[in-house]
């Protein structure tokens, strides 16, 4: 059994560190981003409304009114035998809301198992699942909120439990005036993983160990006209980790171990810049600029990508590419999309 390997796995996929660095926390894949128009923005979509309804960023792009119904189809191709695909569509509400619906899938083919004493164990993946809806209304003509719901599932080896949470979010989106919007959410409320290995060791002193996804909360704001837009958008996320500490005293002669768990918080701060020029009626570019981390100035990423409008008059289909270096120039990714108005 892969006890040793499952043990690693959870403690690079879901375990925080004792430091403010957010890409080492639960739900790391969800935070990727969701097709290639955001990422090709560099994700900076909180009071973006030019390029569609992304509810994902903010719940309160739900209640965006669209004569239609978008569908988009995204899928990415990353080094380390990564998974990144999503599936989207929004919804109109009448008279005045929407509700948007996806799904993300990530995960990890192919990883080498190996036992406790080092030798091979086959093959195994992992995987996780977001099915994200979220809930619009048009307050006025300039202010939107929302409410969104995330259904996350985490199943990382075949002899450990999958698990599953669940997440809130909200948000506001108002239109300061025909040109400036300002977008704020907050997202991933409640989200966590408890995992518990006592059937997977046969040991009864197990504990739960509880992996908190980060809390986000975004401000944003964006220019838009006809030609291009510009925005920016700003992050802390509430980081929460478990911080084990063991002490070993002698009792009758007999070592005893005492183990005790406090919770360590602290916060990480990101900045995002994106833009889009409106090249050809049927071209859009676009490129992004993030610094996950505004404590290591290393640690920046980039995108840049484009939409390519078809001429159909028939779903108006388009299609969607971004090539996004990612943060601290790990790797790259190049992501694809296929979009239609139903």
């Amino acid at each position: 059994m892969n006890k040793l390997y499952i043990t690693l796995l959870l403690l690079f996929l879901s375990t925080g560190a004792a430091f403010a660095q957010p890409g080492g926390f639960a739900g790391a894949p969800q935070r990727i981003g969701y097709g290639p128009v955001a990422l090709g923005m560099g994700n900076a979509m909180t009071a973006v409304t030019s390029q569609g309804s992304y509810a994902q960023y903010n719940p309160a792009h739900s209640a965006l009114f669209q004569s239609y119904i978008p569908l988009q189809f995204s899928v990415s191709s990353l080094s380390y035998d990564r998974i990144h695909q999503t599936l989207g569509a929004s919804f109109q509400l009448p008279p005045s809301a929407g509700v948007s619906i996806s799904l993300l899938r990530t995960g990890i083919n192919g990883i080498d198992g190996r036992t406790v004493s080092g030798y091979p164990d086959g093959n195994f993946d992992v995987s996780e699942y977001q099915l994200h809806t979220a809930f619009g209304i048009r307050m006025s003509s300039k202010f939107n909120a929302g409410f969104g719901f995330k259904i996350n599932y985490a199943n990382y080896h075949k002899d450990l439990e999958p698990e599953t949470s669940v997440g809130i979010d909200f948000g506001l989106l108002y239109k300061i005036s025909s040109h400036l919007n300002f977008g704020f959410a907050i997202q991933d409320l409640f989200a966590e993983y408890r995992w518990n290995s006592a059937d997977l060791y046969g040991i009864q002193e197990s504990r739960n160990v509880v992996n908190k996804f980060p809390t986000r909360f975004k401000w944003g704001l964006a220019y838009q006209n006809t030609s291009f837009t510009v925005s920016g958008e700003y992050e802390i996320q509430a980081l929460t980790s478990e911080i084990e500490e063991n002490e070993t005293f002698i009792s009758n002669g007999r070592p005893n171990l005492i183990t005790s768990v406090t919770e360590l918080k602290t916060n990480a701060q990101q900045i995002r810049l994106g833009g889009a020029w409106n090249a050809h009626e049927r071209i859009t570019l676009r490129g992004g600029y993030s610094l996950p981390d505004l404590s290591d100035i290393s640690s920046w990423g980039a995108s840049s990508g484009f939409s390519l409008y078809l001429p159909f008059d028939k779903f108006a289909p388009s299609i969607g590419y971004a090539f996004v270096l990612e943060p601290n120039r790990v790797s790259n990714m190049h992501v694809f999309s296929l979009s239609l108005n139903l």
